[in-house]
């Protein structure tokens, strides 16, 4: 992401990444689909951040955020774990993040309640789920 709003997204990810239990550190190295190399002892994974401001009340919608998965300019591509290992959705009002593996996001657009965010253990238990994942593949 060049984007303002994008810059902040990673940077809070960044940060939510090195708040985790298992002592991950980060390199933010902004490029086309990697925005973050995550990395624990020999371990490394890349991250792409996809970021999202809370939406306001409309007539169709209750308030939350909504993501878009997709990449790609004329034909929109989901995630190839070949090139990302985690998806990173940075909730950007509430200044937290959720964790998917790349193989695991199925749809090209994702909404998230207003609510969900502040779940206390949001973080740690989709990054480690995601790790697992992720793991597995390698085996």
């Amino acid at each position: 992401m060049s984007t303002t709003r994008g810059l902040i997204g990673e940077f809070i990810t960044c940060a939510a990444i090195m708040s985790l239990s298992q002592g991950w550190r980060v390199i933010h190295c902004p490029q086309d689909q990697i925005d973050i190399i995550a990395f624990l002892d020999n371990d490394f994974v890349r991250v792409q951040v996809k970021a999202s401001s809370l939406r306001a009340n409309s007539s169709s919608r209750k308030p939350g955020y909504h993501f878009q998965n997709g990449s790609g300019s004329a034909k929109k591509k989901l995630p190839d774990p070949s090139r990302q290992d985690i998806i990173a959705h940075c909730f950007l009002d509430a200044r937290r993040c959720v964790f998917y593996a790349a193989e695991s996001v199925n749809q090209f657009s994702q909404r998230y309640s207003k609510s969900y965010p502040l779940r206390p253990d949001l973080e740690q238990e989709s990054w480690d789920k995601a790790i697992s994942i992720i793991s597995e593949r390698q085996l």
